[in-house]
């Protein structure tokens, strides 16, 4: 599977609800379908440790670059289908598993897999600079 376990990050200044996960992981499955790696790039948080297999990819760059963006990117005819989600919110992180099923091609293999996922989200606040004083301030 593309994504076995893996810290990502989406942006909120509450305690981290069950909603707010959800609307963050429909953004990443979204992206992942319609292989937008911006939007993958930007979920990703700096210490995002990434363990599928026998493979772990340790730090944004290393998770992106050697293992989302080259999978994505070549995947071809992919169908993606989760089940059995589960959210764990807590007050900075959120634990997501659940069921996948995936099928295409990859580099002109086909791919039938399915498995289980697990995620970890956390919160982050993004720091914005202030408008009049161009210091940092809170999104």
């Amino acid at each position: 599977m593309i994504w076995l376990a893996t810290i990502a990050v989406y942006t909120a200044l509450t305690p981290v609800p069950q909603e707010g996960v959800k609307e963050a992981l429909a953004r990443y499955d979204t992206a992942f379908r319609t292989k937008d790696v911006g939007t993958i790039h930007s979920l990703l948080s700096e210490d995002v440790l990434l363990y599928e297999h026998s493979v772990r990819n340790d730090g944004r760059e290393d998770v992106f670059k050697n293992h989302l963006e080259p999978e994505i990117l070549e995947f071809e005819d992919m169908k993606l289908e989760l089940s059995d989600v589960r959210i764990t919110p807590g007050a900075d992180l959120a634990l997501v598993t659940r069921a996948y099923k995936l099928e295409g091609n990859y580099k002109g293999k086909p791919i039938n897999a399915s498995g289980n996922e697990t995620m970890v989200w956390k919160k982050m606040v993004r720091m914005l600079p202030d408008e009049r004083t161009g210091q940092g301030g809170r999104q």
